[in-house]
């Protein structure tokens, strides 16, 4: 009785004991993918059945647990002949992996051609697949191929394509087996387009019908298209915003080139005609880098600008130091009442990402000045986690110049190891990076500001926001609260904040460790600071002026006269160069002569009054010294004879060189007939000269008288 494989909903019914509509609706379920009681039973559908539209189930009788078979036991008055059996026996094999394209590429004949293969692979492997499970399990024209053919169409989706997720058409299953039997697998393997990704459309639909009823060869179409185009890109390269601005910006262009090819159309129609696609002009808009590149250098920058990537994980704590100037975002109250923000001087070191910052209090209007970041500096070099850096990587630009500073660490380059830079933007031979101007992507000391203003200064009193045009507040309309405290109090603040900061575990090349995490690391592995005597510090940070010496070695600083016994005998010869401490004693005043060499500290000159013997005194000592000093170097030199030295000099650079003259030339007929008549005329001796002019004279004085009588009428 129960020999054949495939039961009706009636028969399975009858076989586990439970009405037809019962069993109707659990095959139906099963179909669907869900379980009856349980169990998964294996149902397919019967599309020529005596069910509701010629639909009814068929379920796999090896499907159904033995436990819920109840015809013997439960159902003894049903025999054999109230049962009628489908003389069916389909098997519908997994459609599994092993069907794929590169298994079934051996059937295709050898001399099939290359142009042929092009195939979508994933398409094939989906084809093939059903083809392949219809001739394993079924005969040609059966009843079982055309059971499992149903089958198939019903559950079978499409995963690709426009018809994506649609069911299989039965009579695609046909085809594609037909062509599989007569012209094997090559029959299946659909082409690809051979202008797939073309645009079927030269501009838009309109524009092309347009153009193309002008009577215009493809040539000459291709060129308009190229042209307009160009004039999208145009648009996009010299700053049009958008998309629909470029669309109105492209109409007249378009229109007047559709007229000069003679199209008689109104404007009107022209306009409809030639407003451009937005993906066509989307295409161009790579053209708007142009603009932005040389309109917009911070964006250009910030999203153009290559990058390169380098690595920090082989670099020693303090082998390289970034510094700069930042304005800590936190709201401060002055003594005076006025509000500001704390100026920092910044330090970090790349290998650890650990920080040191030292906070100012500028009076109203002022920045962060040289001494400033010298002090910085120098409390960095004193402390004993960081000592001195070998390598600074200093801000180019910014509202503080480095310069000077540069400069200063010249005066350290004994102390400070100095190496060779490669592939870097600058050097000098302190060992002094400079960042590119006006590029921030290329501060490294950034990224530490970003964190310490996102995640631990927004968590202190008084913080209002990287943005001070829009100040965070308590209260809308009112000020900013400020820090709730003095400089003092602040200082000690920040020293919580860089501690919290370098507990924090980082990415990047700390690869999840925090900066202590890494700075221990280094420790273990032998890393030891090198510290700088902050007297030598104060001595190399100075600001170095030349200064005239006056009589007893004498020299004005600040309108006040100073002096050392060094300079006495340098009175109105050489100049003194005097350095002032940026720092520390800023009273003292460091003293070097023409040649930098060290000559000591110099003195206010003393005053005394009127009566005071000390002053006679005093003048008597610096007498003294000038006198020893003048002796001094009397004995390193000697008393040299210097017109002797002049004619030595004539002799070694031999005697002075002759020329020849061409002529003489006449200045005036006059002056040479007047010359020569001199030249003839002897010489006059002292006696002979004081007798000519005696006759002069006389004849002088009776020519005067003769003129007189004259006049008088004598």
């Amino acid at each position: 009785m129960f020999n054949k494989r495939f039961l009706s909903s009636k028969e399975f019914a009858i076989l586990v004991g439970i009405s037809a509509q019962n069993a109707t609706k659990a095959l139906r379920r099963c179909h669907s993918g869900e379980t009856w009681r349980g169990a998964a039973l294996v149902v397919v559908k019967d599309m020529a059945g005596a069910g509701r539209g010629g639909l009814s189930y068929l379920v796999d009788k090896e499907s159904v647990p033995l436990n819920f078979i109840k015809l013997a036991t439960e159902n003894k008055e049903t025999t054999t002949q109230d049962i009628t059996y489908r003389s069916l026996s389909v098997s519908i094999p997994p459609n599994n992996d092993s069907c794929i394209v590169g298994d079934l590429l051996q059937e295709i004949p050898p001399k099939i051609p290359k142009k042929d293969r092009h195939y979508h692979k994933d398409k094939v492997d989906f084809k093939m697949g059903i083809v392949k499970r219809v001739l394993q399990s079924t005969d040609h024209n059966t009843p079982e191929r055309a059971l499992l053919i149903r089958e198939l169409a019903a559950k079978e989706r499409y995963p690709f394509g426009a018809k994506r997720g649609q069911y299989v058409g039965k009579n695609t299953i046909r085809r594609w087996l037909s062509e599989y039997e007569n012209k094997g697998l090559t029959a299946i393997c659909r082409k690809r387009r051979t202008d797939s990704g073309q645009s079927r459309v030269i501009i838009s639909r309109a524009w092309d019908n347009e153009v193309k009823k002008l009577g215009l060869t493809d040539n000459e179409i291709q060129k308009m298209a190229v042209s307009l185009k160009r004039h999208i890109a145009s648009l996009w390269r010299s700053g049009t915003p958008s998309v629909p601005t470029i669309q109105l910006n492209a109409l007249p262009f378009a229109v007047n080139q559709i007229m000069q090819k003679g199209c008689t159309l109104s404007k009107e129609e022209l306009t409809h005609i030639c407003e451009l696609p937005q993906k066509l002009i989307q295409r161009e808009s790579h053209y708007k880098a142009v603009n932005t590149y040389r309109q917009d250098a911070a964006r250009s920058a910030a999203i153009q600008t290559p990058r390169i990537k380098r690595s920090r994980d082989h670099l020693k704590p303090m082998e390289w130091v970034a510094g700069d100037v930042h304005h800590i975002d936190i709201a401060f109250k002055r003594d005076d009442g006025s509000n500001c923000t704390i100026k920092a001087v910044a330090w970090l070191d790349l290998a650890t990402n650990r920080a040191f910052i030292t906070p100012f209090l500028m009076p109203k209007g002022e920045m962060i000045r040289r001494e400033h970041v010298i002090e910085s500096f120098v409390s960095m070099c004193e402390h004993s986690n960081w000592g001195v850096p070998t390598k600074l990587y200093l801000d180019r630009g910014g509202e503080y110049n480095w310069g000077e500073f540069v400069e200063d660490l010249c005066r350290l380059k004994r102390s400070i190891e100095i190496h060779d830079l490669h592939d870097l933007d600058e050097e000098d031979s302190t060992g002094v990076q400079r960042s590119r101007a006006y590029n921030p992507q290329s501060k490294v000391i950034e990224t530490l500001f970003a964190a310490l203003e996102k995640s631990i200064f927004s968590q202190i009193q008084g913080y209002i926001g990287g943005n001070r045009m829009q100040k965070k507040t308590e209260n809308q309309g009112k000020s900013p609260k400020p820090y709730d405290g003095d400089l003092e109090s602040f200082k000690a603040t920040l020293h919580t904040v860089l501690a919290y900061y370098h507990h924090k575990k980082q990415n990047g090349h700390l690869k999840g460790k925090s900066p202590n995490q890494a700075f221990e690391e280094s420790i273990n592995a032998g890393w030891k600071s090198l510290l700088l005597d902050s007297s030598e510090l104060e001595v190399a940070f100075c600001k170095k002026v030349f200064r005239e010496v006056r009589a007893g070695g004498v020299f004005m600083w600040d309108n006040q006269e100073y002096r050392h016994d060094a300079l006495i005998a340098m009175a109105g010869n050489r100049k003194v160069l005097v350095g002032a401490p940026l720092f520390g004693n800023k009273n003292r005043l460091y003293l070097w002569n023409e040649e930098e060499e060290p000559i000591g500290l110099a003195e206010p000159v003393k005053s005394f009054s009127f009566d005071d013997i000390k002053g006679s005194g005093e003048q008597k000592r610096q007498n003294s010294v000038l006198n020893k000093q003048i002796r001094q170097m009397e004995s390193d030199t000697d008393k040299l004879d210097l017109e002797k030295i002049m004619s030595e000099v004539i002799e070694v650079m031999g005697a002075e060189p002759k020329a020849e003259s061409k002529g003489v030339v006449s200045i005036d007929s006059h002056h040479r007939y007047l010359a020569n008549e001199a030249q003839k005329k002897p010489a006059l001796t002292p006696d002979d000269e004081y007798i000519e002019n005696r006759r002069r004279q006389s004849a002088l004085l009776e020519g005067l008288a003769q003129k007189l009588k004259v006049a008088n009428g004598e």
